[in-house]
Order: C-alpha cells, then structure tokens, then sequence
C-alpha cells in the first residue's frame, strides 16, 4: 500500500512538452491535469482544459502554478490526507533522490484502498457513536469477536463541535443482531446498520407488534 506500487510510470512534463503529447498522457492516465517540472524542479502544472484550448505548440505559457509531490515510500493512507488538503487530483511521485518517476491520481488511491480494505467483501456494517474517551479498537474488537464474528475494517469520524466519535465497522457477518445487542450490553450506541436485512425485518416485526398492542 505505498505510492511506488500504483504509479502510472509516464515521461517527465517539461515546460516545452506539447499540449497534444499532456493531451494523450491525460487521456491514458484518466486525469486531467499534469504537474510539470523544469530543470528537474516541478513548476507547475497544465490542464487538460488548457492543453486542448491552447493554439500554442508547447505548454510554456499555460502553465499554473501550484502542485502536488509525493515521495514514492509513502504509504497510500498518507497519500489520501496530502490530496485531503489541496484541489489537485494529481501529484507527482519521486524516487529516493527527488528524480521524477510518474504521476498518480486521487481516483487510484481510491480504488487501491476499496480493494485492501475489504470493501468487496461481503458483511454488515454498523455505525457506533461514543464519547472519545469510551473509544477502545481492542474493545470494540473483543465485543465483536465474542458473538463469533471477525473486523473486516474499521474508520474513524469525528465532528469538530463535538466529543463523541463515530465508528463504522465492518464485519464478517449479515446476521447483526447479536451483535448489536452485545454493543448495547457494554453502553455502546449503535446508531445505524446496514446490510443486514434480516435484523431490520426483524426490528420491524416487533414494532409492528407494538403499534397493534398499542391499538388494543
């Protein structure tokens, strides 16, 4: 899960490349922009917009500044919060002496990270809210694993305004119930679930139950 592993390995973009040569580069590597480098020193970079627009042979005056550079070690994780902070859908990754190696986009990481992050797999997912301080991933494992079932994956969200936090959980399983009450058993708020069908027919059977008890 590190950059060097999905870099599209494309030429050096320099100052005088021409637009049609960014144009067929874009186009193979599905983006639309490309850092470019002078001199071994990135720039800038063009974009595709530009590149189709531009009457000129060579991309020298379309060039904007700003980029993105990435060393090709870092780990794909690292990778997503560098584009978190910048508009770029595209960086530029260097090897070990600073030397141009290729490009790699936003949508790549994005497809790398739902492959090894079990995404495809099949099983539920439950949404948990807690105050930070109640937040334990050994906890939270333990509780799963106790009702027979296996972490898939785990994400972490929190508001700033707020102190709690939210945990989506993958699991191996679509049969939740259990679970969910084992979560509610410790004092945790399992606030949403999905993918397990069987658990909401279940939920509302007994609600309809209610309203008719209710009736009575």
């Amino acid at each position: 899960m590190i950059a060097a592993n999905n870099t599209n390995i494309i030429p050096p973009i320099h100052e005088k490349t021409s637009s049609n040569v960014c144009v067929e580069i874009m186009m193979d590597a599905e983006c639309f922009e490309l850092p470019v480098q002078k001199d071994n020193q990135l720039i800038g970079s063009v974009t595709l917009d530009d590149c189709v627009a531009t009457k000129d042979k060579s991309i020298k005056d379309i060039i904007s500044p700003g980029f993105l550079c990435i060393h090709h070690q870092m780990h794909l994780f690292d990778v997503l919060q560098v584009f978190k902070s910048s508009p770029k859908n595209v960086c530029a990754v260097l090897d070990q002496n600073g030397e141009w190696m290729g490009i790699l986009t936003k949508n790549q990481i994005i497809d790398s990270l739902s492959q090894t992050l079990s995404i495809e797999q099949n099983g539920a997912i439950l949404i948990i809210e807690m105050s930070s301080a109640q937040y334990s991933t050994n906890e939270l494992s333990r509780i799963i694993e106790g009702e027979g079932s296996k972490v898939l994956g785990l994400w972490l969200h929190k508001d700033d305004d707020s102190a709690r936090i939210k945990v989506t959980v993958k699991i191996n399983t679509s049969n939740v119930e259990r679970i969910i009450n084992g979560f509610d058993r410790f004092g945790y708020d399992v606030i949403a679930s999905f993918g397990d069908d069987g658990y909401k027919d279940n939920i509302n059977r007994k609600f309809q139950s209610l309203m008719k008890y209710i009736d009575l």
